[in-house]
């Protein structure tokens, strides 16, 4: 297998190229069975809330194409390719792209924050740092446009969860993401919040580049001799 891979930025054009179920899904925009009083929540204002309703209304005119949804409207979408074949996905965009996050208990999530809705490797590439580069190019990004956190909702085994449903569920798993610098920021025994903030990343990095100018300098630091006297 050909460990070698590279991370790009979608196109709008080069959708259909991808080849994987993410373009087509539904899940993250179905609003199946959400009444309108469900869909008024109290932690939300009234331009979030007509926010959302337009934006449910656009995916509803863009008939399915749920990759360029997103891209059409801010979203972010990576893939890795490999011998020019997509191996890996990665969805993000703001809260109000994803209409189903309203059936969660902990919804809305930050408006301030990047929502991270899919992290996906074909079965046959996991365990090769796939997810992980394109999490990195994820956090980079955000880092450069000064959005300081990603929360993403994701899904953890419990006593009464169906094996199967786990394993094929369109959340990402909780230990990857906790794994990965996620901490929990609502908690829910199936379907927690998570996030990750990348101003505390943005001030390690500042540390880090301190502590190697402070070595630096002390490396180079003259030292003094003693004059001779005569």
């Amino acid at each position: 297998m050909d460990l070698n891979f590279t991370i790009k930025n979608v196109e709008l054009d080069k959708i259909n190229k991808l080849k994987l179920p993410c373009a087509d899904c539904t899940f993250w925009t179905s609003t199946l069975g959400l009444s309108l009083f469900d869909d008024i929540n109290l932690n939300t204002s009234l331009w979030q809330f007509v926010k959302n309703k337009i934006f449910e209304l656009k995916n509803i005119r863009n008939k399915g194409n749920f990759l360029g949804f997103i891209i059409k409207n801010g979203g972010i979408v990576k893939a890795a390719f490999t011998n020019r074949k997509c191996v890996g996905i990665l969805i993000a965009g703001k809260y109000y792209l994803f209409s189903r996050l309203k059936f969660f208990n902990f919804y809305p999530p930050d408006p301030e924050s990047m929502f991270l809705s899919c992290l996906y490797v074909l079965p046959e590439y996991r365990n090769l740092g796939i997810a992980k580069k394109l999490l990195i190019e994820l956090e980079k990004d955000l880092i450069k446009n000064k959005i300081n956190s990603i929360e993403s909702v994701c899904k953890r085994l419990s006593n009464e969860s169906d094996i199967d449903d786990y394993a094929y569920s369109q959340t990402i798993p909780f230990k990857y993401l906790i794994k990965n610098g996620f901490y929990v920021k609502y908690n829910d025994a199936i379907y927690p919040l998570v996030r990750l903030d990348l101003s505390t990343i943005v001030k390690g990095y500042e540390l880090l580049s301190l502590k190697a100018v402070l070595k630096k300098i002390e490396f180079e630091k003259p030292v003094k001799v003693p004059t001779e006297r005569f």
